[in-house]
């Protein structure tokens, strides 16, 4: 009765209810496939928070060319170097 439950279709006698992921290969593709989704994700945190910090760097720049703190020339020579 247990061999029934038991051998696979070739008669090896593994339990064949893990399919793909007896060979390893199922289990390789797996990790791989999270390990692209994790750097997808941090390439994707990373570059809002370098535009986040540029927008704010600017918008400080802004700031000190509507006080009067720098001049034009200041401003543009600035902001050029903020948005290389």
């Amino acid at each position: 009765m247990m061999y029934r439950y038991f051998n696979d279709s070739y008669g090896n006698g593994f339990c064949s209810g893990f399919g793909f992921f007896n060979n390893g290969w199922g289990i390789t593709i797996g990790v791989g496939l999270l390990i692209i989704i994790a750097l997808l994700f941090y390439l994707f945190v990373h570059n809002n928070k370098k535009k986040r910090a540029s927008s704010e760097t600017l918008e400080n720049l802004k700031l000190l060319y509507v006080k009067g703190d720098i001049t034009e020339d200041e401003y543009l020579r600035r902001k050029s170097v903020i948005e290389r």
